[in-house]
């Protein structure tokens, strides 16, 4: 299904079928825990400490999930749209192995509210389907934006209608953007990876992980890690700590540069866990480097 066809048909009417019984959230007789079967949270790539200081809204639109909010799970049903306020730990994972789901994040970032389309499937694992950047829709779109911020930050659970109508306004305001400028420049998939990439750039230096980079450019390390594998064909973690080990060669090539010295610069513990990683990329201990900077 092309991205066009996807906001247009489904989510149209994924959104418009929302009915109340099915807005779960923090809130006393709403928690997922509270009102779905319960579940025990096994974690897939992340744990269910994850959580963001803005909100995300999560409506699952196939298969069945467990998800985990404030650290109780529950498994969701087709339709049911989990509203996650900023600073309260999520996550989701599957239900069985072989037992798929897809999901709609609605990202409420100030900075850079997205909706994000995920899925998981026993062959491929987690894949990141689309993308879509909120920021850049038209004026009415954004104050509904602006209203679903709001009403996630409720401390009541916010009335079904409000909802419902501002998720319905982004979603034909995506649509239309999709019929008039098409779906590449709406897709923003490409231009996360590339995010990703300049961050690991910028702070090689520093111990950056998975959880770390995925955070910078606001998605979840799962989703992340398998759109890095898709558009590069290459691992995340295996970039992260080639750039690193690219950067410590050039300070191993600085006159009087030692290996311990460059160790506790790059941020690691001790110098035989940074030779250990140093080998792995190059073939070679950072001694030789010392030697052949010398």
């Amino acid at each position: 299904m092309s991205l066009t066809q996807f906001i247009g048909s489904e989510l149209v009417v994924a959104v418009g079928r929302l009915a109340s019984g099915q807005v779960l959230g923090p809130w006393r007789r709403q928690t997922p825990a509270g009102t779905r079967r319960r579940a025990r949270f096994v974690p897939a790539l992340y744990g269910d400490d994850h959580a963001h200081d803005h909100a995300e809204l999560c409506l699952l639109l196939e298969g069945h999930c467990v998800f985990s909010l404030n650290h109780a799970a529950a498994v969701l049903r087709p339709g049911d749209l989990v509203i996650c306020p900023a600073g309260h730990p999520h996550a989701e994972a599957f239900v069985r192995p072989a037992e798929a789901y897809r999901l709609a994040w609605w990202s409420l970032n100030p900075e850079e509210p997205s909706l994000h389309v995920t899925r998981y499937a026993r062959r491929g694992g987690f894949a990141m389907d689309h993308r879509m950047n909120l920021g850049t829709l038209p004026a009415e779109a954004r104050a509904r934006l602006e209203a679903l911020r709001s009403l996630a930050s409720a401390e009541n659970p916010p009335a079904l209608e409000p909802i419902r109508e501002a998720m319905l306004t982004l979603t034909l305001a995506l649509y239309r953007r999709a019929l008039d400028g098409g779906e590449k420049q709406l897709d923003t998939r490409a231009q996360l990876v590339r995010r990703a990439v300049a961050h690991v750039k910028a702070r090689a230096h520093e111990p950056l992980t998975l959880g770390s980079v995925a955070r910078a450019v606001h998605v979840s390390p799962n989703y992340l890690t398998g759109l890095f594998k898709a558009e590069t064909g290459a691992s995340l973690g295996r970039y992260i700590l080639e750039e690193r080990m690219a950067r410590a060669r050039t300070l191993l090539g600085r006159p009087g540069a030692s290996v311990k010295a460059v160790a506790l610069e790059l941020g690691f513990t001790d110098p035989f866990t940074f030779s250990r990683a140093f080998k792995r990329v190059t073939g070679l201990p950072p001694s030789r480097a010392l030697t052949a900077g010398a």
